[in-house]
């Protein structure tokens, strides 16, 4: 049972290292990453209605290439999800599905902002849609990893009384 307090502590703090080196990817990826168009002095844009970008990448991806359509859609998605699974291994309180997708969506939103403000993206309400169900699916992720590693602890401890 120490074994497990002990792996149980340290691997939060690994989480936290983990989280913080995500957050620097992110914010170079973001903010700063030739490789995604962010260049400064680009026009401001900005779309605010939900599903357009989305809807407009769906109807045409046979006219443009699988890289943008991945990057835009599925990138947005997946860059997101580890935030939806170490902030409840990080957090000790308020691990619900719900603030996790309310957390992604403020910091989504606030990187959306910033992009436009600083002019190396433009502001997408999709892009907070789709990082949004990144951080949910980070989630759901972290949900069944903890439920079954529960389970497996609990099975070894009682092995191990026996």
């Amino acid at each position: 049972m120490c074994f497990f307090i002990n792996f149980k502590k340290n691997a939060r703090l690994v989480c936290i290292l983990l989280f913080v080196l995500y957050i620097a990817l992110l914010a170079y990826l973001l903010f700063l990453s030739p490789a995604f168009g962010r260049k400064q002095d680009i026009v401001r844009e900005y779309n605010l209605l939900p599903f357009y970008t989305i809807g407009n990448y769906i109807q045409k991806r046979s006219f443009i290439s699988q890289k943008i359509f991945i990057t835009n859609i599925v990138g947005n998605v997946i860059a997101f999800m580890p935030m939806g699974f170490l902030i409840p291994i990080i957090e000790k309180k308020n691990k619900s599905f719900w603030k996790v997708l309310a957390g992604s969506a403020i910091i989504s939103f606030f990187v959306e902002a910033m992009q436009y403000v600083f002019s190396v993206g433009s502001f997408d309400v999709d892009d907070i849609i789709l990082n949004s169900l990144g951080g949910a699916a980070g989630f759901i992720i972290y949900y069944f990893i903890k439920k079954y590693y529960y389970i497996f602890a609990e099975t070894k401890i009682n092995e191990n009384k026996k």
